[in-house]
């Protein structure tokens, strides 16, 4: 089974390598971008299966990014981590008007950030291993 991708994104340098090394301890395959825009052409070109990216960059806000990126076409999960954006209701703005997936607020502790990564790449589209016929007998008359 081939590796996860995801694509971190932050202008700061500490932070994307902080990312980079609990990511890829973590088995997943990690690339970097430092701003919006790269951010937006690297989703689009690269298709990583998710994007952590920076709520506050430069070339292209966040928030504007993540928008962006959930308008291409099959686009990846895309999580929001931020310090500055840490009132309750950005979550909600995170998801309803910029159509991220998850909000994530600075410091992430380690294990905070693989369930956080591991719910959003888990595929949804696996079927459940089938039952046996005996779990779906109806009683017959």
């Amino acid at each position: 089974m081939a590796k996860k991708q995801i694509l971190v994104v932050d202008d700061d340098r500490a932070t994307c390598e902080m990312l980079d090394l609990i990511l890829t301890r973590a088995g997943y395959d990690v690339s970097l971008a430092e701003d919006g825009r790269t951010a937006v052409t690297r989703a689009r070109d690269e298709r990583p299966d998710l994007v952590i990216i920076d709520g506050l960059l430069p070339g292209l806000h966040g928030f504007l990014a993540c928008k962006a990126i959930k308008e291409l076409d099959a686009p990846p999960k895309v999580i929001l981590h931020t310090g500055v954006y840490t009132k309750p209701n950005y979550k909600w703005e995170a998801k309803s008007q910029h159509g991220a997936d998850d909000l994530l607020l600075k410091p992430v502790k380690p294990d905070e950030l693989l369930a956080c990564v591991k719910k959003h790449l888990s595929d949804s589209r696996v079927l459940p291993l089938a039952m046996p016929a005996s779990e779906f007998e109806v009683e017959r008359r």
